[in-house]
């Protein structure tokens, strides 16, 4: 890149700062609104806190690594600064003194590049550290506000999972009905495993009814024409006979 579209560049990204992480819009939308019940969405953001929790150790480990790391880069520049200094000492040749001091240059400019370069990955890291717990942030105030409308429940509570897949078997198959998609046996076989009660259960057995009604329904009145019609040939075959 030239220096000029550089300079371009980097005026842009100083205006336009974009966190690495999900925007509150998406949690709130997709990752907590997309599960449709209470309980649904606490459950899913205690998943969501426990991940980040991990990710913040883990980074945290990953910094203290790479402290570690500057300090050894340190210790060697300071090895290589004593080389060049003390090279005249050694009673080296003047060609094998100047190499010497040289080689302790260019492993100072090797190693200070690279100290650099972890510098540079240490500030990502912080950053992303600082995105995650943002995100830990918004998902714990939203557990707050949920928790104000009910407590939140064992995951393995009965009533809570009957009511979180009954409502989400409910939106899977109005969604099929809507788009016009062939029902998914499977679906319809999971809905039917469902308690008589479940407002699932009790809204596809009545469609399933009312189909089964229309077929019967069709059928008689198919076979209503179809006697009509022998009716209207019997007639004119005993007309031709005559």
């Amino acid at each position: 890149m030239s220096s000029e579209l550089v300079e371009r560049v980097d005026s842009i990204l100083e205006r336009a700062a974009m966190p690495d992480r999900h925007s509150y819009f998406q949690i709130r939308k997709f990752i907590i609104g997309k599960e449709c019940t209470v309980q649904g969405q606490m459950w899913q953001i205690v998943r969501e806190l426990q991940a980040r929790k991990e990710t913040v150790e883990s980074l945290t480990k990953q910094l203290e690594d790479a402290a570690d790391n500057v300090d050894l880069i340190d210790i060697k520049i300071q090895r290589q600064k004593l080389v060049e200094e003390n090279a005249p000492k050694f009673g080296l040749n003047k060609e094998d003194e100047a190499l010497n001091i040289k080689e302790a240059q260019i492993n100072t400019r090797k190693l200070e590049r690279e100290k650099e370069h972890l510098l540079k990955s240490i500030e990502k890291v912080r950053q992303k550290v600082k995105c995650t717990q943002e995100e830990s942030r918004y998902f714990l105030l939203a557990f707050e506000e949920l928790e104000k409308i009910e407590e939140l429940k064992p995951l393995d509570d009965s009533e809570a999972q009957a009511e979180f897949w009954s409502e989400k078997l409910l939106e899977e198959f109005n969604l099929r009905v809507l788009l016009n998609n062939p029902l998914d046996s499977e679906l319809v076989k999971t809905i039917m495993s469902l308690d008589k009660e479940a407002p699932v259960r009790k809204h596809v057995t009545a469609m399933m009814k009312n189909l089964q009604d229309q077929m019967a329904m069709q059928n008689k009145a198919a076979v209503e024409r179809l006697e009509e019609k022998k009716k209207q040939v019997t007639p004119n075959a005993k007309i031709k006979a005559s």
